[in-house]
């Protein structure tokens, strides 16, 4: 795979899917969850309108896993090839899942405020995410602080993988407990969504998110290929400098 071909500042900025097609999908679906959520979903029976934050909140994880998965591919293939373009794909990738990731702690804290009268409970689907969390932080971290450092695309690719594996823990870390003893709910599992308003507004919620992080993935990795060539124009101009 030419990978080169697509991830270079020339194709990022001109391309129809960077600069049209995403973007406007993005936006029209958003403004499509927007309208379901708030105007066709009706109010939850137990917890009324504070419901809604519930597609958000899974949305954005959704949405982190879908970065993830990126971070995953360009790691992996950055340590096979030892290619920069693969880094900047894991690097822009993280770093949209970072975000998402910090979007469902928000969210999840504020659903478990209102429905439960807690802000945070220790318990294994809690206490996973968080790691993961931290996890996505210390990427970023490293990414900040190691600009220009050359094992630090190895450092972070190991990193990006390790982030990687915690995806099924966290996903099947709420079988760890009896119902009882969790206060974090299996919605979907459970077919708590019985109205099919509900499930609308879930899945529309969801591909909405997704396609924001895509965008939002476009955009740094853009910005970080700029930023590479700028900082190989400087190198470069003053090795002749010097010569």
């Amino acid at each position: 795979m030419q990978i080169r071909k697509f991830v270079n500042s020339e194709f990022l900025t001109s391309s129809i899917w960077g600069t049209r097609i995403i973007p406007a999908a993005a936006a029209c679906l958003v403004m499509a969850a927007l309208v379901i959520v708030f105007l066709v979903v009706p109010n939850e029976r137990v917890m009324g309108a504070v419901q809604r934050i519930f597609y958000f909140h899974v949305g954005s994880a959704m949405a982190c896993y879908a970065m993830i998965v990126l971070l995953l591919i360009g790691s992996s293939f950055y340590l096979a090839t030892r290619e920069n373009a693969w880094d900047a794909i894991a690097e822009a990738g993280a770093f949209v899942a970072f975000v998402f990731a910090s979007i469902v702690l928000l969210t999840g804290s504020i659903w478990g405020h209102s429905a439960w009268n807690t802000w945070w409970r220790w318990e294994p689907r809690l206490v996973s995410f968080l790691i993961l969390w931290l996890l996505l932080f210390s990427y970023v971290l490293l990414r900040q602080f190691s600009s220009g450092a050359e094992r630090a695309g190895a450092f972070a690719a190991v990193l990006g993988i390790l982030i990687a594996l915690n995806v099924p823990v966290v996903i099947f870390s709420i079988k760890l407990l009896s119902h009882a003893e969790q206060l974090h709910p299996e919605v979907v599992a459970q077919r708590g969504l019985r109205d099919w308003r509900f499930i609308l507004g879930l899945v529309v919620s969801n591909v909405a998110l997704i396609a924001a992080a895509l965008w939002l993935w476009w955009l740094r990795l853009t910005g970080s290929v700029i930023e590479h060539s700028i900082r190989l124009s400087g190198l470069k101009a003053h090795s002749l400098a010097r010569s």
